[in-house]
């Protein structure tokens, strides 16, 4: 088996090594975007049989295709977040520097917002989200910078070459414990809670053999070692979640290819 996570390096390598050995699945890492790009899904090609991809590649992929190339595996993590309440969903954290005036999302119109990549629910999709229900058309409201990566964005706007970012929460706890700049960062808005990056797989895998990972997988996710990489990324466990988890991203992107 082919395991392809396109979560790093905004979540570490080794969590994913680690996954792979459990659930017995060679791994590999696309670090250019947070899900297959049109043109470039590994499933379609079949080339991995599981990934873990941003939610809204779920939904684009499953949810809203044609001919769906994922489909859930029914495995997610649980953040190290108390505004996630025990629950798989983190956020969008629109960061600003800490002697900036910016109050909340409204007083960045017409500045420079940096992003994670095109596909990304939490750099990306949640802040066009936020923007609509403001009024304002997303494409006009600001200068979207995309940074390539979470961590890359807090650099960006730590060194000035920012306004402001919209990053993953999980993203931003797990910087800020061993990053005192960071840490210093101010959040002005939370946007969410979404719901987190999920394992998938092929769409035309066997339904038992997608259920035999997941439960492999779930069984493991007390063994120390697996704990030991979950806690390095501020994250405290894994949960099953269904099709209905997602919703809330299918809804709103629907929404949004309908006013473009």
């Amino acid at each position: 088996m082919r395991l392809v996570s396109y979560m790093a390096p905004g979540f570490p390598h080794s969590l994913f090594e680690c996954v792979g050995e459990i659930i017995g699945a060679d791994v590999s890492f696309v670090e250019t975007s947070s899900g297959p790009l049109p043109g470039e899904d590994p499933f379609a090609t079949g080339d991995a049989e599981f990934g873990w991809i941003c939610s809204t590649s779920y939904v684009d992929l499953a949810l809203s295709a044609e001919a769906p190339t994922v489909k859930l595996a029914g495995a997610a993590w649980l953040p190290d977040d108390p505004g996630s309440s025990g629950e798989p969903v983190y956020f969008g954290d629109l960061v600003v520097r800490p002697d900036s005036p910016v109050a909340g999302l409204a007083e960045l119109r017409g500045r420079q917002i940096g992003c994670n990549d095109v596909t990304s629910l939490s750099g990306h999709y949640a802040l066009r989200f936020a923007v609509d229900d403001l009024g304002e058309n997303p494409d006009d409201f600001a200068d979207l910078v995309f940074t390539g990566g979470h961590r890359q964005s807090l650099a960006d706007l730590i060194d000035g070459k920012l306004d402001a970012a919209v990053v993953d929460s999980v993203v931003r706890l797990n910087s800020a414990r061993d990053d005192a700049e960071v840490d210093r960062l101010r959040v002005v808005q939370r946007l969410g809670p979404w719901p987190v990056q999920p394992l998938v797989a092929r769409a035309d895998l066997d339904d038992q053999v997608v259920a035999e990972v997941a439960d492999r997988l779930l069984a493991h996710a007390d063994d120390p070692a697996l704990q030991a990489e979950l806690k390095s990324a501020s994250l405290t466990g894994l949960t099953r979640v269904g099709p209905d988890h997602y919703a809330t991203v299918n809804a709103a992107m629907a929404r949004t290819r309908l006013a473009s």
